[in-house]
C-alpha cells in the first residue's frame, strides 16, 4: 500500500537523486540485519512476540512515511520497516513449526503465492487510494498492522509456536 507513495513523498520532500539510492540501500541492509537478529531472536523467546513488533514497527513506519515531513523522518521509516519487519521471516519459520515435513513444501509454496499476490494487489490499491489523498494508503496499512497484530495477539497459539529451536536438544 505504501510503495507507491515513496517516490512521490521523496519528490515532494525534495529528497535529491543520490539519496533517493542511499534511502533504498538503507532499507535493503535493514531488512539483511533485521532478518538475521529477530530469526534468532524469535527462536528464543516467540514467534508471537515478535511478529507483534514487526506489526507495530511497520505500522509506525508507514505512519512515518504517510505523514512525516522531512527527508530524516522518511530514512528513519525505512531503516524501522527494514529492521523491523520480517514478516516473511516470521511466516517461514512459523510454518517450519507448525508443518509436517511432509506438508511444508505445499505451506510454503502457499504462503509465496498468498505474498506475491498481497505485493501486487497491495500496490495497485495503494496506487488507487492515493488518487484520493497521499495518506490514504498509510492510514489503511497501519489500521492493517493494528487487526493483524489482533489477530495474533488473540489467535496464534505460543505454546506450539516459536521455541523450536529453544526446545531441541543442544549438543555440548
Amino acid at each position: 500500500l505504501v510503495v507507491p507513495l515513496l517516490p512521490v513523498r521523496m519528490r515532494e520532500l525534495g529528497v535529491p537523486p543520490e539519496l533517493v539510492g542511499l534511502i533504498g540501500s538503507v532499507y535493503s541492509a535493514s531488512q539483511v540485519v533485521g532478518g538475521v537478529v529477530l530469526g534468532a531472536l524469535s527462536d528464543r523467546i516467540s514467534r508471537r512476540s515478535i511478529l507483534m513488533l514487526n506489526f507495530a514497527a511497520a505500522a509506525t513506519s508507514y505512519a512515518m512515511v504517510g505523514f512525516g515531513n522531512s527527508v530524516e523522518v522518511l530514512l528513519l521509516s525505512r531503516v524501522v520497516v527494514g529492521l523491523c519487519k520480517q514478516t516473511m521471516t516470521l511466516a517461514t519459520a512459523l510454518l517450519t513449526d507448525i508443518t509436517s515435513p511432509e506438508d511444508r513444501p505445499l505451506a510454503l509454496g502457499q504462503l509465496r503465492t498468498a505474498t506475491t499476490l498481497a505485493w501486487t494487489i497491495g500496490q495497485l490499491a495503494g496506487g488507487h487510494l492515493a488518487e484520493h489523498s497521499q495518506q490514504l494508503p498509510a492510514v489503511v496499512a497501519v489500521c492493517q498492522y493494528v487487526v493483524a497484530a489482533g489477530i495474533t495477539w488473540f489467535f496464534l497459539d505460543t505454546g506450539t509456536v516459536g521455541n523450536a529451536a529453544a526446545d531441541a536438544p543442544r549438543s555440548a
